[in-house]
Order: C-alpha cells, then structure tokens, then sequence
C-alpha cells in the first residue's frame, strides 16, 4: 500500500503547490529535531517518534492534518473505548491482553487484531473460528511482542468503505468487493448480498449521516462498515488518512479545500 498512499500525498499536493503554498516532502525516517517547522504538515505519520515530535509543533503552532490525538484516537484498543462512550455503533468488542486470553469471555467465531495500531501485515488481522484457535492465535501476538488485542465479535452482512474529508462535501463509499484489489491478498469470511445501484446509494447517505463527521479529532479518514441484512451499519475499522485509491482525484480536491479555507 507504500504507493497508493503516497500517490494520494503526491495529488494533493499538485493541487496546493504554486497556489498559496510551497510544498515539500520528507520521509518520517528524515525527520529529526533539526526539520525546519512549516505553516501546516500533511501526514501518515505512525511512529511514536515523529508522532511526539509533531505534537510539539502541534504546541508551537503549526497546523497538523490529522491531528496527532486523532492518529492515536484510531489505534485500535482507543477507538473500541471511543465506540462506547460516543455510541458509534460497532460489534460487541473485548480488549484482550495476549498473556491472559480467557476464551470462555469470548464470543465465537470473531476477529483477533493488534490494539497498537492498523493492520501492517496479513497476521495482524485474524479471522477466528474457536476457543482452540483463538488461543494460538493469541499466542502467536505474544511471541511477536504484542501485549495487547482487540477482539471483536464477527458479523454477517456486506463490507462497506468509506472516505471523507470533514469541512467539504466530499464523501464516498462502496462495498469492498468492488475495491479492485485487496491489502493483503486473501478473502476474509464476510458474507455479501447483491446490492443494486439504488441500494448503495441509499446506504451512502446513511453511512455519510453516521460516520462523516465522528468527533475523533480527525479531518482526513476513512472506515469499514458492516451492513447487517437488516440494513444497520456497524464500524468495524477506522483509518487516519486511507489511500483513497478508487476516489483519489475527488479526495485531493477536497483536502486541498480543507487545507486552503483553514
């Protein structure tokens, strides 16, 4: 995903470069104590290191999109918490320590993922079918250093993205059957239902009621949803800055609105 994110930087940055702004680029691995402080960063920033550092600028007043408290609202074990106390409908969910995985707390089949961050490799997001295969799984996040996870119960429906930009009118969705590619190559056990055009433009407008405007400090997002056959729609992940690979064109526009209104 290295390219499709950078592709969507790189396009925004064509729409803001000789208008009002002067646009530069630095990788996070570049960026030190020493970096000169612009007016405003735009950033897919994850490391504790450069998210510390862009805090500080935060304080000086540099303007950061996304917020840093908005990255860390969408590590995992943050946002389950965040789920409850502002009633964003979401899957039951258990934040499990790996050292103690209490199975019988559980219910099954459902999802194991790391609660530090997103997905960065295929075994941080694993289907769960049993008690037993919960139970490895767990370990096999404790052998990796991982002491915590996000449990979460699995639900049948059709998988919707979204992407938005708040302040803009930009929204979009689609199921993710349509994406065209997959982050990790596999297919996960989500049972989809055939939806006609007028279908998912009535569950776009739900999904842009509910989730365009999340009070997560965040401008820049996107998310999975689940749609029950019932119709109700459930958060199942939440990310900072998405690629915006199937909407990239109308989503640069929109950040560069965001960024050019203030």
């Amino acid at each position: 995903m290295v390219g499709r994110d950078e592709a969507i930087l790189r396009t925004v940055a064509e729409h803001l470069d000789g208008t009002l702004y002067t646009v530069s680029f630095i990788h996070e691995e570049d960026f030190t104590h020493t970096t000169p402080m612009p007016d405003i960063v735009l950033h897919m920033a994850r490391s504790p290191r450069v998210l510390d550092m862009l805090c500080e600028w935060q304080k000086a007043g540099c303007r950061i999109i996304n917020t840093v408290e908005g990255v860390r609202n969408t590590q995992r074990a943050s946002l389950a918490s965040l789920c409850t106390a502002q009633h964003i409908p979401a899957p039951q969910t258990w934040i499990v320590p790996t050292a103690s995985p209490r199975p019988d707390k559980i219910t099954f089949p459902c999802w194991v993922k790391r609660a530090d961050t997103c997905a960065q490799e295929p075994n941080d997001v694993c289907y769960i079918a049993d008690a037993q295969e919960y139970i490895s799984c767990l370990s096999r996040f404790s052998a990796r250093g991982i002491r915590t996870t996000v449990v979460m119960e699995h639900l049948e429906g059709t998988c919707f993205k979204f992407y938005t930009v708040r302040g803009t009118d930009f929204f979009h969705c689609m199921p993710t059957e349509e994406l065209g590619y997959d982050k990790f190559s596999k297919t996960r056990p989500v049972q989809g239902v055939h939806r006609t055009e007028q279908d998912k433009e009535r569950i776009g407008h739900t999904l842009k009621a509910q989730f365009s405007n999340l009070d997560l400090q965040l401008d820049v997002y996107g998310g999975d949803v689940i749609i029950a056959p019932d119709g109700k729609a459930r958060l199942i992940d939440l990310n900072d800055w998405p690629s915006f690979s199937p909407c990239r064109e109308d989503a640069a526009r929109a950040i560069a609105q965001l960024v050019t209104k203030g």
